[in-house]
């Protein structure tokens, strides 16, 4: 954390989960199970395992990440993080096979720069990893998130658009049913909120989109964007997810979701029984 992130956090009030603010990641958990949420963010339950997709997720993301400030593709970038990580966890159930996941690393990444170049013709970087701490409404609180990727580009009739785009690595895809998905958009839907604010951007002429990359697809194949529609309909659904959660955390309430156990790490143990 930087002295001025710092700065800008002190400016708020801690929740009981020991933070001014909250994320995407934490509202999807909440929103999910608040009682998972209270075990991970307030109690400080940590029963998560290394598993090889986050570390091959992040790697991918570090090489687009300076793709787009460079416009210079270097998947050693990924392949070098994705090595370290896998001797990191050598032996931890997962972590086998590293050169097939190196390959599908560099396949992956040599389709990203002419898929940019094809999919947003005229193309440029506003930010990569952009950093978002805004405050939540009139609330002593703030949302905090990384945004992977904002371009601006060309749209109809030559309009100057800027899009907001989150890189998420897939094996083949997603289904229609996720794409769609009310909390997998509300990410998109949160952050153009925050960033239009912060930066006094109209709305208007901002759109936003997963750039899903896929590991098992054909060569010029792995990279698709799903488009996800952002109105004032959707943001205030967004909005009213983030106000209710804070107001719960604040109030202690966390509650069972059962229909959310199938692949919760809590599940059959002495947290959650």
């Amino acid at each position: 954390m930087t002295p001025e992130q710092a700065a800008e956090q002190a400016k708020y009030e801690l929740l009981p989960t020991g933070k001014p603010h909250v994320s995407y990641s934490e509202l999807r958990d909440w929103a999910a199970c608040s009682h998972r949420h209270s075990l991970k963010y307030v109690k400080k339950v940590d029963l998560s395992r290394p598993g090889p997709q986050l570390d091959f997720g992040t790697a991918v993301h570090a090489s687009c990440e300076d793709f787009l400030r460079t416009r210079e593709m270097k998947p050693t970038i990924a392949t070098d993080m994705i090595r370290a990580a896998w001797e990191r966890n050598a032996g931890t159930d997962g972590f086998e096979r590293v050169d097939d996941y190196v390959a599908e690393a560099e396949g992956i990444l040599a389709d990203v720069p002419s898929w940019f170049d094809e999919t947003f013709p005229g193309w440029e970087c506003v930010d990569a990893e952009h950093y978002l701490y805004e405050r939540i409404g009139e609330r002593p609180h703030a949302f905090k998130g990384f945004i992977d990727c904002i371009i601006r580009a060309p749209g109809p009739r030559g309009k100057i658009l800027t899009w907001i785009l989150d890189f998420k690595t897939t094996s083949w895809g997603w289904t229609k049913e996720k794409k769609s998905d009310p909390q997998v958009t509300a990410q998109l839907v949160l952050y153009k909120n925050f960033w239009s604010k912060k930066t006094g951007t109209d709305p208007k002429d901002v759109r936003c989109g997963f750039v899903l990359l896929k590991r098992a697809a054909k060569p010029g194949a792995r990279c698709e964007l799903v488009t996800t529609s952002v109105g004032d309909v959707t943001t205030g659904k967004a909005l009213k997810v983030v106000n209710n959660m804070v107001a719960s955390v604040r109030k202690g309430i966390a509650l069972k979701n059962r229909e959310s156990c199938l692949y919760c790490e809590y599940k059959e143990t002495e947290w959650c029984t």
